[in-house]
């Protein structure tokens, strides 16, 4: 297992009101860390994992950090797949 530490302190969200992005960085920490915990245990996602059958806005911070955690974990997912089949 590799293990990959991650400063997202500075993180930029571009066209996040103020509010909902000040301190972002370790709520999104935190959500990364609960996804690599389920995948390496080859548990389910967390509920809050699971994408919204709609789209709306994010209007708290737990709601952002949930969006960003789960599309950087599917981006890197991904990334990472394509590596190990080359």
């Amino acid at each position: 297992m590799t293990r990959i530490d991650l400063d997202i302190e500075r993180l930029v969200l571009r066209g996040v009101p103020a509010e909902l992005a000040e301190g972002i960085g370790s709520l999104v920490a935190e959500r990364l860390s609960e996804l690599a915990t389920a995948d390496r245990r080859g548990d389910e996602p967390p509920r809050w994992a699971a994408a919204s059958r709609r789209v709306r806005p994010v209007t708290d911070r737990e709601g952002l950090a949930a969006q960003v955690a789960r599309d950087t974990w599917a981006t890197a997912r991904d990334r990472i797949r394509e590596g190990v089949s080359r």
